[in-house]
Formats: C-alpha cells, sequence, structure tokens
C-alpha cells in the first residue's frame, strides 16, 4: 500500500532550492528528468515550481497558474498538468503564482499597495531592444519576471479565469466585458488554425452555445506577464480563460487540460490525449483524493473541499460525471460523494458511470459518501451503488391538510447527538474526536441493513443518540440507528456518513480518518 511521506517531503523541499529526479520512465529511453524549487524563497510569497526535462531537443514551455486568486481553476489545471509524460522539449511549470491571493480567495494581492495589487498588470511593455525597460513594478512581480527571464520559454500559457462569459456576457454601460471563456493571443496565421484547434476542444465539453469559447486575437493585456514574454522574449504567448460562474471546478480545469493538450501535441511536447490525466500515476508522497463536484453537489461540497485541500497527506482532485470511467477513476486512491441529492447525483453519472465507480472499489478503491453520497452508496433504489449494504428510511406518508410527505426529509438543519462505538473511536478517537458530540444533521438516510446476500454486513462507527422529526410516522426511527458505517466491497473500503462532520472544525478528523482508512492506509 502506499505510504504517507507528504510531511517528511514537504520538510525537504523547503530546505533545498532544488530538488531532483533523474530516474527514466522507460529502460533504455531518454531519461525524463523532474525538478523543482522554490520562486521568492524565503518571502510571504514563496512558491514552488516544477520543471519537466525530456532529454530530447524541444521547445521550452512555460505555465502559470494562479496569477489571481479568484480564478483557482488555473491552479489547480497547472498542478495536473504538470505530471504529463512529455516526449521532447522540457515544460516549467508554476502552479500557484500569487500564494498570498490564492489563500485569500481574491483577485488582488493582499497587503500591497493599490497600484501592486493586480499581479498581472506589474509587467511594463517592452520591446525586444530595449530589456532595460522590463521593470515590473512590486517584489512578486520581479520575482517571477526574473524566473521567467531565467527559464527563457518558447512558449508562456497563463491560465485565468473570468466572471462571466464572454460570448454571452452584456455588460452595464460603463463595464467591461468579461473575457471568460476565451483564447486570448496575437493573431497570427500560423496562430490562428492552432487556436481554432484549442477552442474547438474546450467547446467539446460545453452543451450551451452561448458558453461557447471566444477567440481574442488582441494579444494579452500590456501589462501582463505574457504580454512581457512575448515583447522581450520573442515567447509565442497565450492566456487560456475560463469562467467560474455556473460551472464547477471539475468542467473548468477540464476544459484548461484540453486546450492545454492540443497546444502540447502541436508543437511535439507531447504524443497523445493526456487531457484525462489528472493525478500521478502512482504517487507515494499523497493519497490522491477525488471530489464529485457534478449535478446534485450541495454548498457543504465546498467545505469538504477546503478540509481535504488542509490536509498534508491528501491531493484534491475535483471530478465530474465526465470522469466516472474506469481509465480515470484508476488515477485515485479514493472517491469522495459530497452532500447534495444522492438521487441527481446518481443520475448524473449514469449507468455506466455508476458501474465504473462500483469496478474501482471492487477492485481496491475506497469509497466516501457524506449525506446524499451516503445514500448513493446504498442498496435499495435503483440509482444506487449498492456499495455497502444498507437501506435508507424512504416512503411517503398522508398529512392531514398537507397532503403526500416524503419520509427522508425531518426538516430544516438541525443539530444532533452522536455516540462512537469502539470500532469508531479506535479510528477518529486517535485524532481527538470524543465519544460523545454533537454533529450538523440535514436529512441524511436514516439505515437499516438491506439485507443483500452480494454485500458484506457493516460496521457501525457511530450511532444518532437523538434525532429529528416532523411527521408522527418518523418519531423514534432516527435515534439508536446508525449515523457512520464501514464495510467491504471486493478489495476497496466503503465509509458511509450521513450527518455532516464537515461543517463543524472540530471534527473535520473524521472526513479525513475516512478517506484514509477507504484508501487502505489504516486498519
Amino acid at each position: 500500500m502506499k505510504r504517507i511521506t507528504a510531511l517528511i517531503l514537504a520538510s525537504l523541499l523547503t530546505q533545498a532550492t532544488l530538488a531532483k529526479d533523474a530516474a527514466s520512465e522507460n529502460e533504455g529511453a531518454n531519461p525524463i528528468s523532474h525538478s523543482g524549487g522554490q520562486i521568492a524563497k524565503g518571502t510571504d510569497w514563496e512558491t514552488p515550481f516544477f520543471i519537466v526535462d525530456s532529454g530530447k531537443r524541444g521547445p521550452t514551455v512555460l505555465i502559470v497558474g494562479g496569477m489571481h486568486g479568484n480564478e483557482p481553476a488555473g491552479s489547480r489545471a497547472a498542478e495536473q498538468i504538470r505530471h504529463w509524460p512529455i516526449v521532447s522539449g522540457k515544460l516549467i511549470i508554476i502552479p500557484r503564482a500569487n500564494v498570498l491571493a490564492l489563500k485569500a480567495k481574491t483577485r488582488l494581492t493582499p497587503g500591497q499597495p493599490n497600484e501592486d495589487a493586480n499581479l498581472n498588470r506589474n509587467f511594463p511593455p517592452a520591446t525586444p531592444d530595449d530589456l532595460s525597460a522590463v521593470k515590473p513594478r512590486g517584489k512578486l512581480a520581479g520575482d517571477l519576471w526574473r524566473f521567467a527571464a531565467r527559464m527563457k520559454p518558447d512558449w508562456v500559457i497563463d491560465l485565468h479565469e473570468g466572471f462571466e462569459f464572454n460570448r454571452s456576457h452584456t455588460p452595464p454601460e460603463g463595464e467591461r466585458k468579461s473575457v471568460g471563456s476565451s483564447v486570448i493571443y496575437l493573431a497570427s496565421e500560423t496562430m490562428d488554425p492552432l487556436v481554432q484547434k484549442m477552442v474547438a476542444a474546450a467547446d467539446a465539453t460545453v452543451a450551451d452555445p452561448a458558453k461557447y469559447f471566444s477567440m481574442l486575437r488582441r494579444g494579452p493585456v500590456s501589462t501582463g506577464l505574457t504580454r512581457a514574454c512575448i515583447n522581450v522574449m520573442g515567447a509565442e504567448s497565450l492566456i487560456l480563460e475560463t469562467t467560474y460562474n455556473e460551472q464547477p471546478m471539475s468542467i473548468r480545469t477540464r476544459q484548461h487540460r484540453a486546450m492545454t493538450n492540443v497546444l502540447l501535441n502541436h508543437i511535439g511536447v507531447i504524443d497523445g490525449d493526456c487531457s484525462q490525466q489528472l493525478a500521478v500515476p502512482e504517487s507515494n508522497d499523497k493519497l490522491q483524493v477525488a471530489l464529485f463536484d457534478g449535478v446534485g453537489t450541495g454548498p457543504s461540497s465546498f467545505k469538504l473541499m477546503n478540509l481535504i485541500d488542509e490536509a498534508p497527506d491528501l491531493s484534491l482532485f475535483h471530478i465530474g460525471p465526465n470522469a466516472m470511467k474506469s481509465e480515470i477513476l484508476k488515477q485515485f486512491d479514493v472517491v469522495v460523494f459530497p452532500g447534495g441529492s444522492g438521487s441527481k447525483q446518481g443520475g448524473a453519472i449514469g449507468e455506466q458511470g455508476r458501474t465504473s465507480v462500483r469496478e474501482f472499489i471492487e477492485s481496491g478503491g475506497g469509497y466516501v459518501g457524506v449525506c446524499a453520497g451516503a445514500y448513493l452508496c446504498s442498496a435499495n433504489y435503483r440509482w444506487s451503488l449498492d456499495l455497502i449494504d444498507s437501506r435508507a428510511f424512504t416512503g411517503t406518508v398522508d398529512i392531514p391538510e398537507k397532503g403526500k410527505k416524503n419520509l427522508w426529509y425531518r426538516g430544516p438543519e438541525t443539530a444532533v447527538d452522536i455516540e462512537l462505538t469502539a470500532k469508531g473511536e479506535a479510528l477518529f478517537g486517535s485524532e481527538g474526536i470524543p465519544k460523545n458530540f454533537i454533529v450538523r444533521y440535514a436529512n441524511g438516510p436514516i439505515i437499516t441493513r438491506h439485507g443483500s446476500e452480494a454485500l458484506e454486513d457493516y460496521q457501525v462507527l457511530a450511532w444518532f443518540r437523538s434525532e429529528n422529526s416532523l411527521w408522527e410516522k418518523q418519531k423514534g426511527t432516527m435515534i439508536n440507528t446508525p449515523a457512520i458505517i464501514s464495510g467491504r466491497f471486493g478489495k476497496g473500503r466503503v465509509v458511509s456518513v450521513s450527518p455532516h462532520p464537515e461543517l463543524t472544525p472540530e471534527l473535520h478528523p473524521i472526513i479525513i480518518q475516512a478517506i484514509r482508512w477507504g484508501a487502505q492506509h489504516l486498519e
């Protein structure tokens, strides 16, 4: 099984400016070397860079993400792209160019003077014969520029996000049109057909024509990093913009990967389709965790995202219905389905997607379902994954003067009492979770055993010791029933969590430990 060495690795990387691994991916082939270090080492904006060198002649490509902190898809996509297998040239990737803004989730850099706060407006234009004119404003821009100048890229790809779809956005008078869902580049006879192919690849992920991508041929903004790379280095430079409004992270990172995949194939850096490679094929450093963010997911998924992101031994990847394929799921250790609607999530991934998830777990993967995700992994609905032998309390009841009411709905979110079992204490107690605690509850499944001969009996990790109810027929049906259960499915493991521990910071270790156990890192 994979061993978690992330904390040790992180310590080593911060002590060494350049860490190299020149191991060959294929016996007898040119070695692909992986190296990295820190930009602005020792400062508040210190950020890692990664270099992948094919060992073969080819273009040098600089990929930058996270220039603005409220545009996280570019940062995540860059992190995913850095694991692609290249066949020529060199990839240089800065996934988190502006760590301060990313942490604050703001466009502008916190704590900076107004004139320096927008990082991508701090690179003054210059011409190739006037290098001295390139004097970036602010220390962070200066550090990024000096690094880029030292790398001498032939191509620069800056991954951004707009707030609205460029094709359909009609701003009020006096406000600027959003550049979201577009490729921004300097038009030429060679660039136009390439960008057309990139846009076509991105449009293949879009169902609504109003959300199609645009080709903005005027070139990157004059004070941006990409324009400076054009003017000073003569690099071919593009800005790839997705749209963060009304679109889940999985779609946006997929669009970034799709466009970058076309470009890197065009210039020979990769050979084939890498757009569906998100995670490290085999990682000994961190557990690879996929979080579903498609139709049927609710607001609590953001809490899950943040707590997984903060765990030093976990790497988070957002996946949508398109990713419910064996070749994609096998990249991960655990898949997490959050709160929202279990039936909508099951419908979104479809029959084939449900089959792929089952095959992933059966072959040794892990599953953690919270609230809606706990409904989804149960065995009694037509859209169920049938991963664990649980049956959710369901049906309808006639209420005088109110009509038919669903029994699963027990009222607004509330707090309920939980008690861990001995097995629950063994799993969660080491992380400071007490035997008895209060947790938020929002109509998660109230379960009993389904009695399927094909499924093993589940283990109870926690009981509900109080209940929430609206109708007489619901009373007494929740108290002293399982709140958290675990089970095995084939070679894999399943954890079903009815309440919402992710909504209480002190209870976050329940989710993290469930993921670790699902990945078979814990017994």
